[in-house]
């Protein structure tokens, strides 16, 4: 096996271990990975999303995106808003109660997320983002950034 190959397959190894790491604490809070992912972007972005950009943003399906805002919906989590910008797309926000559920899921995470970053010095950090970005955009121009789902 080349020295690159076997790079490639740690750094495939090591992402693989992050999705697992999102996925067993989506699911330690009744929920599925892309409902994380989902109500991540829906936290983060209070001004609301439509359903279309939230499938673009998560690399999910219209219906993998639409059957979560259906459930969120139903759980009064979420509701929808007219989009000024095009009436046919209405935007997609967390209610009062949303932000409460959401923000007991996301929040001890991104205290986690942080406390695990702030093991590197800024130098260290600023370096790791602007890889992982690089590499991101470089597989992504590579092997196309279509819905996974």
């Amino acid at each position: 096996m080349t020295e690159l190959r076997q790079r490639s397959k740690d750094l495939a190894r090591i992402f693989d271990q992050q999705v697992g790491l999102y996925e067993g604490y989506a699911r330690r809070q009744s929920l599925n990975g892309k409902c994380l992912s989902i109500l991540m972007w829906l936290y983060y972005n209070p001004g609301g999303m439509t359903q279309n950009l939230v499938s673009k943003k998560t690399y999910s399906s219209k219906q993998v995106v639409n059957a979560t805002i259906k459930k969120f919906l139903d759980k009064g989590y979420v509701f929808f808003e007219e989009n000024p910008a095009d009436k046919r797309h209405k935007k997609v926000k967390l209610t009062e109660a949303g932000r409460v559920y959401a923000s007991r899921i996301l929040d001890p995470l991104e205290e986690a997320e942080k406390t695990a970053l702030s093991q590197f010095s800024l130098e260290e950090q600023e370096q790791l983002l602007d890889l992982f970005g690089r590499y991101g955009q470089a597989l992504t121009e590579i092997i196309g950034g279509g819905t996974n789902d």
